[in-house]
Order: structure tokens, then C-alpha cells, then sequence
């Protein structure tokens, strides 16, 4: 969420666990109908990389 030319983030959860963050709807990212959290760092980060590509940041 630091990042304001991203949209998507990855975020560390109390529980050890990363969650992929869509800050265009400011709630975890989903794929597919299921919740990107509780998942370990690199594949939270690989999933941010994609997202980030097919839908970029749109502002407005």
C-alpha cells in the first residue's frame, strides 16, 4: 500500500501469512472467486506482479 503507482500490494497478516491488497477497492484481492490471503510471501508477491499488469492502477 506504499506504493501509489501500484495497485495491488502485498501486506503481512497477524498470522505469519501475506494477503494480496487491491487498493482501487481497498479490500483483499481476489482471482477466480477466491481471497488472496493466507499465503506465503512469493506466491503473494508473484500474484501481485501479475495482477499488477493485467489491471493496472486506474485513477478517477
Amino acid at each position: 500500500m506504499n506504493n501509489s503507482t501500484l495497485r495491488f500490494d502485498v501486506i503481512l497478516m497477524p498470522t505469519e501469512r501475506w494477503m494480496v491488497w487491491d487498493d482501487h477497492h481497498e479490500a483483499p484481492a481476489t482471482f477466480g472467486g477466491e481471497i488472496l490471503s493466507g499465503l506465503h510471501h512469493e506466491a503473494a508477491a508473484r500474484l501481485a506482479d501479475i495482477l499488477n499488469k493485467v489491471y493496472p492502477r486506474t485513477t478517477g
